[in-house]
């Protein structure tokens, strides 16, 4: 997802504290710098409904519990929740900045399921973890479990791919012969660590079968563990396996 510039900490009554982490409910344009709301970013969003509130705060609950204290208190600040947003005219359902994580909900009924809701928050945090870290990610290695010639096809780092209807989340066999476990991850390296990252810490039904049948997946998901493995001893294969169930 795009990058936005570190914003300003909201406080008050529709902000909680989680985990030492501030979940801010209340939506206002401060939380995007001034600069995105210009073009061509054009950043806009609406204000989670109260309906859906609890429900969201309680998941993004559960996905924070799921990574030690110390490790959000030095990479993650803030995590908004908003009913919706845009930027450069393309609705996104999350997006991260330097030290916070932007989640959308617009409703179960809409396809803003529990999963997919905590799915969300993983795959932006991991793009913080994976600024904050780069050294700890072998990506020479991770970029060879790709077929020979193949190159991440979005220079806009998924922005294009959703513009071109060619962002689906959906693991996919097919792709994962060739090292991808979804549409999505091939827009771009970020975003392929992403998609593993989200599934890693919130699986979809069939991500280790996948994981442990495709040789090429399954060394991503090795890599990607390695890479946790060093942010906190926590983070090991068995840990992750434990978060195995059946999707929402």
């Amino acid at each position: 997802m795009i990058l936005l510039p570190a914003s300003v900490l909201a406080t008050g009554p529709d902000t909680t504290i989680i985990n030492g982490v501030h979940i801010v409910s209340e939506y206002s344009e401060a939380i995007f710098p001034e600069s995105w709301q210009e073009a061509p970013v054009n950043a806009t969003g609406e204000q989670i409904t109260h309906d859906e509130l609890k429900r969201t705060q309680l998941i993004i609950e559960k996905a924070l519990h799921k990574y030690p204290q110390n490790l959000l208190t030095i990479t993650l600040k803030r995590v908004y929740l908003l009913k919706s947003m845009k930027f450069y005219n393309v609705v996104f359902g999350g997006t991260n900045s330097s030290d916070a994580v932007y989640v959308t909900n617009n409703g179960e009924a809409l396809g803003y399921s529990n999963s997919y809701i905590e799915q969300t928050f993983h795959h932006e945090f991991s793009s913080i973890l994976f600024r904050d870290y780069p050294t700890f990610l072998d990506t020479i290695t991770w970029k060879r479990q790709n077929d020979p010639g193949f190159d991440y096809n979005d220079p806009e780092n998924g922005v294009g791919a959703i513009k071109n209807n060619e962002s689906s989340q959906g693991l996919n066999t097919e792709l994962a012969k060739k090292g991808m476990l979804t549409q999505y991850a091939m827009s771009s390296l970020e975003n392929d660590i992403n998609t593993m990252a989200q599934n890693l810490f919130s699986p979809a039904p069939d991500f280790w079968e996948i994981a442990d049948k495709y040789p090429k997946v399954g060394m991503k998901v090795k890599l990607l563990i390695s890479f946790y493995g060093k942010l906190s001893s926590i983070f090991n294969e068995q840990y992750f396996r434990s978060f195995n169930k059946t999707a929402e």
